[in-house]
């Protein structure tokens, strides 16, 4: 087992869709063909083959059906109306016939077979008809059966209508997961709405074009020789962007978290300040308290202890406890105070009396 084909050994199944005109088979030939009848008839074949493209796409995605060999026949007409001549009418058959002769680039049937031997489900989207995809099984060396092909009759609509990959899906048992590419070499009528049914893609640009951003395949490639190899790296880019998307999504999380915890410390803060200001209230409702009970004793003091010189007004301190209670006096109430000390005298008169 290849390297490239061990990143695919996970999956129950490893599907590819190509889409048939451009991508695997040179479609040059039509347009050219076309454009040679412009040139005989004197008509500018770039022109004409501008005009033809323009036509088949609105024929196409008109809303009425109409089988591949029509289709032709239609654009035709509408060329003779276009430049005012009769000549594409009567080509259009021979320009159904040529499809017939149309051949793989010189990429495909090498890489085909190498997909199918390393073990690929290998499905064809062909806007065309059954007749016409017949013949190139043979072409493809019966790597394609009638089995791995929707055309265009069985669907009954075009690309890049919704409903033709909708059907395919169904028909082939197709799933949005990585197990399943589809490979093109048409953004309008593959990538795109390939894109929008989520599945993987990959855009083989043999016409050197650039890409949409907004629709930017899973892979570019210029043929189908390193399909496999895209197909791996594609993977790993998946795998990258899953990684990272992650890695985003836990950042968000670390972020979200860090954030929560940053609500609630600043929440926790808040609470706190709160408690300290409210503490230094009380604080400095109880100082203010002091000071005015501290103001009402020194109102007694200097009114009755003559100006704050520690002389009692109501008798003569005579000893150090005499001093200790003037000095308890001055923080008694007037009237406590006026009794201590008139009991104090009484005492002091009587010590004076015994003494005599």
């Amino acid at each position: 087992m290849s390297n490239m084909l061990k990143a695919f050994e996970d999956h129950e199944r490893k599907v590819l869709t190509f889409d048939l005109y451009d991508c695997l088979l040179n479609f040059r030939l039509v347009p050219h063909f076309v454009g040679q009848i412009g040139r005989e008839n004197n008509i500018v074949p770039e022109l004409v083959e501008n005009y033809f493209q323009i036509y088949m796409e609105r024929v196409k995605y008109s809303e009425n059906f109409m089988t591949y060999h029509d289709l032709l026949h239609k654009v035709m007409s509408y060329l003779d109306m276009e430049f005012g001549t009769k000549a594409f009418s009567a080509n259009a058959e021979e320009l159904y016939l040529i499809h017939k002769d149309l051949k793989p680039h010189a990429d495909v049937v090498p890489a085909l077979e190498k997909l199918r031997n390393d073990g690929f489900e290998l499905y064809i989207f062909a806007d065309s008809n059954l007749q016409l995809v017949q013949k190139y099984f043979e072409t493809f060396e019966d790597i394609f059966s009638e089995k791995n092909v929707l055309c265009v009759d069985e669907v009954r609509c075009y690309k890049p209508r919704a409903e033709y990959f909708r059907f395919a899906a169904q028909k082939f048992k197709l799933r949005s997961a990585d197990d399943h590419f589809h490979v093109s070499s048409n953004y309008f009528t593959d990538i795109e709405p390939a894109n929008k049914m989520h599945w993987l893609t990959v855009y083989i640009n043999r016409s050197k074009t650039g890409v949409m951003e907004k629709e930017e395949p899973s892979a570019i490639l210029p043929n189908l020789t390193d399909l496999e190899e895209a197909m791996v790296n594609a993977h790993k880019k998946i795998e990258a962007e899953e990684r990272a998307a992650q890695e985003r999504e836990m950042q968000a999380a670390m972020q979200e978290e860090q954030k929560e915890q940053a609500t609630e410390e600043a929440k926790r803060q808040r609470e706190q300040q709160l408690r300290q200001q409210q503490m230094l209230q009380q604080q400095q409702q109880q100082m203010q308290q002091q000071q005015m009970r501290l103001r009402g004793a020194s109102s007694y003091t200097n009114s009755d202890f003559d100006g704050g010189a520690g002389i009692n007004p109501y008798f003569v301190p005579q000893n150090e406890r005499d001093l200790e209670l003037t000095e308890k006096m001055r923080h008694m109430s007037p009237t406590k105070a006026r009794a201590l000390a008139k009991a104090r005298e009484r005492a002091i008169a009587n010590s004076k009396m015994f003494n005599i």
